[in-house]
């Protein structure tokens, strides 16, 4: 048999903690060490040819400070997530935009989306989700990464142009999630039922090294994402790994952790065990099987 690998990335700056802009880390996603964090995961990538879902959050990819602000504005009076958002950049804050982050992609990786605003979509009608998404250009809706990974109104999906959407899985606690970074007989997983919009298998984070998570040696890390892969081989499953590159801008060391992932990825491929796909080649590939 032969397995499928998938990477996504949540791209998202300051957008994804416009909520809670306090929170530790939040003052180093700096312009500069956000492009640092993207050129480096895409170096990664393409050293290992290795194809990526890169998730944007579309106001993050706006160069335009006062269309941004614009926008933040408006939304802000019926989605009070943003109003952190709207008094930064008003203040002039970094972190809010990257509009070079599609010059890094090759035509191997798929740019998705992550939402128009970054707006959980549980926070939102149904008036207002729709809204969000027809906001986000045709070209970055095939697939999607809800935000904080809270799956709502999926409804909407197919009426715009959505194939399907990273599945999520069930939440646990900090300590929960911490404990499963050590877990290294975790499965790969296998694809449901296909369905309009289609559910992605969720995957599993790679780990952040940031606080307690810096006690997982990434030596496990690596272990941890060579059984998945290796079971995926063996069984035909799915290893999807996603994580943030805001995560790496914040505590850069992180990267090795990617990297070996993409390792593992690669040297699986190489043996003919492994197809790398993005979120909408794996999609699409099904369909034609």
């Amino acid at each position: 048999m032969i397995g499928t690998a998938i990477v996504s990335l949540d791209c998202e700056g300051k957008w994804g903690v416009a909520d809670h802009l306090g929170a530790a880390g939040a003052e180093r996603l700096t312009n500069e060490r956000l492009r640092a964090a993207y050129e480096a995961i895409t170096a990664v990538l393409d050293a290992h040819q290795t194809p990526a879902t890169f998730a944007f959050v579309e106001l993050f990819l706006a160069s335009d400070r006062l269309r941004q602000l614009e926008f933040a504005r408006m939304l802000s009076s019926e989605q009070p997530y943003l109003r952190g958002a709207t008094a930064a950049l008003e203040a002039g804050d970094e972190g809010w935009s990257a509009p070079w982050a599609l010059d890094l992609l090759h035509d191997r990786h798929e740019a998705a989306t992550h939402g128009f605003s970054h707006t959980p979509w549980n926070q939102l009608t149904e008036i207002q989700a729709a809204r969000e998404i027809e906001l986000v250009p045709t070209e970055r809706r095939q697939t999607m990464v809800y935000p904080r990974n809270l799956i709502a109104h999926s409804h909407l999906l197919q009426r715009h142009g959505c194939i399907g959407y990273r599945g999520a899985r069930r939440s646990s606690s900090r300590l929960g999630s911490l404990a499963s970074e050590f877990n290294v007989f975790t499965a790969s997983e296998t694809p449901g039922e296909r369905t309009s919009p289609a559910e992605i298998p969720a995957g599993v984070f790679i780990n952040w090294l940031s606080g307690g998570r810096r006690l997982v040696p990434p030596a496990i890390t690596r272990l941890r994402a060579r059984r998945i892969i290796e079971h995926a081989a063996r069984t035909g499953g799915v290893a999807h790994f996603w994580t943030h590159p805001e995560n790496i801008a914040t505590h850069p060391e992180t990267l090795r952790n990617f990297k070996a992932v993409i390792e593992e990825i690669a040297m699986a491929s190489e043996r003919g065990e492994i197809r790398p796909m993005t979120q909408a080649g794996f999609l699409v590939s099904g369909e034609q099987d």
